[in-house]
């Protein structure tokens, strides 16, 4: 006597609901990990300048010349950053993973700055850089933090544009 082969029972509608509803969890609970992160893949470190707009919690005041804003530029080929302190150019290395960031030691060059305001806030830029250990970039702005986590330094992507004449 042939056997017939048994096939498994179909699904019935709540398993396929309960499939579906796991499924769903899955999906928004990756979406909250990802909502989290820190680091978005969209919004890379890398490759473009970034402005400085806030040091220790302050605003920064720009005057009439975008030329002369702090910036640096992150180079992932050459794992080096390059940019401007306000006053003086400013370059060194730097290593990243995931969102821990060190970059330093820096060097700069020595010109006289004639404004001792923006003197001091070269100073400060450049040792808000030496003391980042990570990093959040969210929204076009990237935010440098200290070893607690606490913002030391934003910087918004791009460069600023002079006004027309």
């Amino acid at each position: 006597m042939a056997s017939i082969p048994s096939q498994a029972p179909a699904p019935s509608a709540a398993s396929r609901l309960r499939s579906a509803a796991r499924l769903a969890c899955a999906g928004i609970a990756l979406a909250a990990l990802s909502a989290c992160s820190s680091v978005s893949l969209d919004e890379p470190l890398e490759g473009t300048p970034w402005r400085l707009t806030q040091l220790d919690g302050q605003q920064v005041m720009f005057g009439a010349d975008p030329k002369i804003d702090p910036t640096i530029q992150f180079d992932a080929g050459t794992q080096r950053v390059s940019g401007s302190g306000g006053c003086n150019n400013l370059s060194g290395g730097y290593r990243r993973s995931g969102n821990a960031l060190r970059i330093g030691p820096l060097a700069s060059t020595r010109k006289a700055c004639i404004d001792a305001d923006r003197s001091r806030l070269e100073g400060r830029f450049l040792a808000a850089l030496e003391a980042t250990a990570g990093y959040t970039v969210k929204g076009g702005q990237l935010t440098l933090l200290d070893g607690r986590s606490m913002p030391l330094a934003v910087l918004d992507l791009g460069l600023r544009t002079a006004p027309p004449p």
